[in-house]
């Protein structure tokens, strides 16, 4: 504003008044014209330029003031060529890159070259010579004033030259240290006059004034990160810090070393071993406990007979008995002396002992009873323990000389086996060894053989026109010639019937050429022809094979006339009734229950809790799903005197997913209302317990047994027990015995093996089952019922028959020959709870 303002006001005058006073003012430069026109309007918004000296010129007009003023010298003009970033302005010169000509230095105020020194460059030549002082711009001697040298330069001879004293300093960044201005940047003067220590395996630095580790030599660190101790740590030996300043030593139950950058084991904690001499995972052997390093590296613990070895507190010990061996006589000193998988003496179990075998040495097979080897000339061919080994296979021509051997049968003999040996025995009826050669046997039909018809060697005699034959031991009749027929059945007029033209023996004497579907028939080279249709009938595919094939009164693609065909019913198939279209059968899922063939198939049985899977079938549940009624997973117990066992078959069904409940009262006290089995979507009836309580001994009431009748008959479902079958036997349970499936003899108790049969094994009731298992019971000894749907499931050398189901349309039944809670814990088998939770969901068609 000020330069603006001097310009105007005196713009007149002519530059050359003003060069004096004003040196500064802006427009007083090279471009000004002597008509003063104005100034170019430059970024900072100059003045116009001032006219020539001795010619008055107009003032300039000022310029247009710029948006944002210069950012570079390129932007400016002289005599102002500089730019002034801070202000925006272009000025004359700037103080930080002094442009100005020889004895003249820029002027910080006004960016203005004034008179001056900047340097001793600028100072004329003087004996002693003189100095710019840069703060006065002044060129001066010293005159023995260390004052009137600048920073860094002291007096002497009266002239300045480089030095310093404590009152006289050096100028920033250095210091003064011995008289001399020193860099302080330096490891010989690090940030004062005092140079950096060097410490052993150490290269130093100077970084921000401060000294600092550079470098280290090889297998050393500077691991505290101080620089007075340099790199203090070697490395190659000290644990904490192997192989570098991170790396510490730390092994399992080990004192550890570092040994040329390595960790390794210098020794182990009590009780530990470095056994496998790998430092990595340093001592890890528990000499305490591992049997392969007992007590020391090496000692390996030696097993007995039939049980692990066993290391404890640093010694050898005896172990545990391995699976299926056991220390019956309670000696330690033979170990477990006893494998109950392979001993008939205790299979199973100690003091277990197999049953004797007929005809055979008994056996122990994975802990449970077997056949063994059986005598000379017997075989074990069934495989049952019961029955031992029960074929003499020294005459038995299904088991010749042993199991499974059958004697091949001879052409036209009856096989034979003597002393093991399969033969030939005498001819079969009809045959007859007519070559004598015994190797091919009765080689000879003398019911059929022409050559030996009804003895060997009788040839039966030709017969004109035909061939001879040999039926039912006799000559007669055998082939006619083509096109002819033998059709009297007699020998005497031979084949006496064309073939080519008779509708009774039409190709042949058996071929009568049916009435054609309402239509004529004929017969021409030995075919059947059709002739004229019947009303109602036509021959809508021009076949001969079917004659008049379509009733045009029923053909629903032909519904009285060939080619007319009935539209489609809703959800089902369309009819032709007397030539008349209507509805035939329903789509899959789909019903006509009304009986109305005007609206279709309208009941959809995929979904109908009414006709579930056809007309008027009711699910019990009251739900249909993909035409299955689906299940309640609601199971009602009627159980027995023991609770607990109860308890435990309950809550091994519940942890499957369905909800139990228990009857209040036991079985024996049932009647059909406490509590009412709707609702139920099954029934587990348990009836037993131990000896002589009223669960075993009572019978249900008759109002309770017809429940569960009734309760079947509509679609519930029914597991029952061992218990059944022996209250049946016992004269109970009379209303209830349609639906007892297992009949009773005797019952077992000991080991029960349950083996599901073959057909079965994927059956839902045996899901997630193994194919057989052992387990303590009570269990009947029987067999299943026969009757509508019945079928055996599993089976059992001790029980015969162990699982059986009756599998109607409507109610389901299932039962187990266990008798569960007759001895403590019946119920508590894994096995027999899965087998009832799976019955359970499989009479409630849950599965």
């Amino acid at each position: 504003m000020g330069n603006r303002f001097i310009t105007s006001l005196f713009g007149h005058l002519g530059c050359a008044a003003l060069t004096a006073a004003l040196a500064s003012a802006a427009g007083c430069g090279s471009d000004s014209t002597s008509s003063g026109a104005a100034g170019s309007p430059q970024t900072g918004g100059s003045g116009g330029a001032a006219g020539s000296a001795g010619t008055a010129g107009t003032a300039g007009k000022g310029g247009t003031g710029g948006s944002s003023g210069c950012k570079a010298d390129g932007e400016c003009k002289a005599p102002t060529a500089k730019c002034d970033t801070t202000t925006g302005k272009c000025v004359q010169c700037l103080p930080a890159s002094d442009n100005c000509s020889k004895g003249k230095y820029c002027a910080a105020a006004t960016m203005t070259c004034v008179d001056g020194c900047k340097s001793n460059d600028d100072c004329p030549a003087s004996t002693p010579p003189l100095t710019c002082d840069v703060s006065t711009h002044a060129c001066v001697g010293c005159n023995g004033s260390d004052d009137k040298c600048p920073a860094g330069q002291v007096c002497q001879a009266d002239k300045c030259v480089a030095g310093c004293t404590a009152k006289h300093a050096c100028p920033s960044p250095k210091q003064c240290c011995n008289g001399q201005c020193e860099d302080t940047t330096t490891t010989e003067h690090c940030g004062s006059c005092q140079p950096c220590a060097s410490p052993l395996h150490t290269v130093t630095a100077c970084v921000a004034g401060a000294c600092s580790v550079e470098s280290c030599d090889t297998g050393f660190a500077d691991c505290n990160a101080l620089a007075s101790d340099g790199c203090e740590i070697d490395t190659n030996a000290t644990a904490e810090h192997c192989g570098g300043c991170t790396t510490k030593c730390d092994l399992p139950h080990a004192f550890a070393k570092c040994d040329a950058g390595t960790c390794g084991v210098s020794s182990c904690e009590t009780g530990w071993g470095d056994c496998n001499a790998d430092p990595s995972d340093g001592c890890e052997s528990n000499l305490a406990i591992e049997v392969a390093n007992c007590g020391t590296c090496g000692n390996v613990c030696v097993a007995q007979p039939g049980a692990a070895p066993t290391c404890a507190a640093g010694a050898c010990v005896p172990g545990t008995c391995l699976s299926g061996f056991v220390d019956c006589n309670a000696d330690p000193t033979d170990g477990c002396e006893v494998d109950t998988l392979g001993d008939p003496d205790h299979c199973g179990g100690c003091s277990v002992v197999c049953p004797s075998v007929a005809n055979g040495a008994r056996a122990c097979s994975q802990g449970v009873c077997a056949v063994g080897a059986c005598n000379a000339g017997w075989g074990d061919c069934d495989g049952s323990l019961w029955t031992g080994c029960e074929t003499d296979t020294l005459i038995d021509t299904d088991h010749c000389g042993t199991c499974g051997f059958v004697c091949p049968v001879p052409p036209g003999q009856q096989p034979s086996c003597a002393q093991g040996m399969c033969g030939g025995g005498q001819c079969n009826p009809g045959k007859a060894n007519c070559d004598g050669n015994a190797s091919n046997g009765c080689e000879v039909s003398l019911a059929d053989d022409v050559a030996n018809c009804g003895a060997c060697n009788n040839a039966c005699p030709a017969i004109v026109h035909a061939t001879a034959s040999c039926t039912g031991f006799l000559c007669g009749l055998g082939a006619c010639d083509a096109g002819w027929g033998d059709c009297s059945g007699g020998t005497v007029d031979g084949c006496e019937t064309d073939l080519n033209t008779s509708v009774d023996h039409c190709g042949s004497c058996t071929t009568v050429c049916p009435a054609v579907a309402n239509g004529s028939r004929a017969c021409d080279a030995a075919l059947c022809k059709v002739g004229a249709c019947a009303a109602g009938f036509s021959d809508c595919n021009q076949t001969v094979s079917d004659g008049c094939e379509v009733n045009t009164k029923t053909d629903a693609l032909n519904c009285s006339a060939c080619g007319q065909v009935c539209p489609t019913p809703a959800n089902g198939v369309a009819a032709c009734t007397n030539g008349v279209c209507g509805l035939g059968t329903c789509n899959a899922g789909f019903a006509n229950c009304d009986g109305d063939a005007t609206n279709g198939c309208e009941f959809a049985t995929q979904t109908d809790p009414n006709n579930c899977g056809g007309c008027g079938v009711k699910c019990f549940s009251g739900t249909c799903a993909n035409a299955q009624c689906t299940c309640l997973k609601t199971v009602l117990i009627l159980k027995d005197d023991s609770d607990s066992g109860s308890q435990a078959l309950g809550n091994a069904i519940q942890a499957a997913g369905y909800t139990v409940t228990y009857s209040a009262a036991p079985a024996y006290q049932y009647t059909g209302a406490n509590p009412a089995l709707s609702g139920f979507g099954a029934v587990v009836v348990l009836a037993g317990g131990p000896s002589g309580q009223p669960s075993v001994t009572t019978d249900m009431p008759v109002a309770g047994q017809t429940a569960l009748v009734n309760y079947v008959s509509a679609g519930g479902g029914l597991v029952l027990t061992e218990w059944a079958a022996y209250h049946v036997a016992s004269g109970r349970w009379q209303t209830l015995k349609p639906l007892v499936l297992l009949s009773r003899n005797v019952a077992y108790a000991g080991q029960v093996t349950y083996t599901v049969d073959a057909p079965y094994a994927t059956h839902p009731i045996w899901a997630g089952l193994p194919s057989s298992f052992t387990f303590a019971s009570t269990s009947n000894v029987g067999m299943a019922v026969t009757g509508p749907g019945i079928h055996r499931i599993a089976g059992s050398p001790q029980s015969v028959d162990a699982v059986v189901i009756r599998d109607l349309p409507v109610g389901r039944v299932a039962e187990i020959a266990h008798a569960g809670n007759y001895a403590p814990n019946g119920w508590t088998n894994t096995n027999i709870q899965k087998l009832v939770t799976n019955s359970v969901g499989w009479v409630a068609r849950c599965q």
